[in-house]
């Protein structure tokens, strides 16, 4: 996301690594939270996958979390990779920003659950249990729904989002 005047023009860019090529042609202000966190390497393996080595004054590497980075960015009128969970219970706050480029692949993250093996640890068996019933239907819907009653949407996808991205 970034400012919605979109300087760097990434709104037209045909992929996330086009996206990024762009920020950094346009040396337009970029926030990292540089935490390597999950999302964190995701942004990392977009410029690597551009072949560029983010550095310089447009590239602004803040060590904080997710929403306040967001708003630095929001203040500051900067580019940020963030989170759609994040973005859905933080848009409010940040009246600048707008989503200018997704639905790239590269973009999506996907988490598992998994468990040991029946027997290996006492509690095995719940962990299955408990892996079982988030993959159920009603697991899936909890997720799809968690949030929606206080920002209007939900903050989650479920596993049939994540399956269109599959390769």
């Amino acid at each position: 996301m970034g400012p919605a005047n979109d300087p760097a023009k990434i709104a037209e860019a045909k992929s996330a690594v086009d996206a990024y090529r762009r920020v950094a042609a346009a040396k337009a202000r970029f926030f990292s939270r540089g935490d390597n966190s999950g999302t964190h390497k995701k942004e990392m393996d977009l410029w690597k996958k551009a072949e560029i080595k983010p550095q310089g004054d447009w590239y602004v590497v803040t060590k904080d979390f997710m929403t306040a980075t967001l708003k630095r960015a929001n203040q500051e009128k900067g580019y940020f990779m963030v989170d759609s969970s994040t973005w859905v219970a933080a848009k409010k706050d940040v009246p600048d920003l707008k989503i200018l480029f997704k639905g790239d692949k590269r973009l999506v993250n996907t988490y598992h659950a998994l468990g040991q093996p029946p027997g290996a640890t006492p509690g095995a068996a719940t962990a299955a249990k408990f892996i079982d019933f988030v993959a159920s239907p009603q697991g899936q819907q909890i997720i799809r729904d968690y949030g929606q009653d206080k920002h209007g949407k939900g903050l989650y996808n479920d596993a049939a989002y994540a399956r269109q991205y599959d390769d």
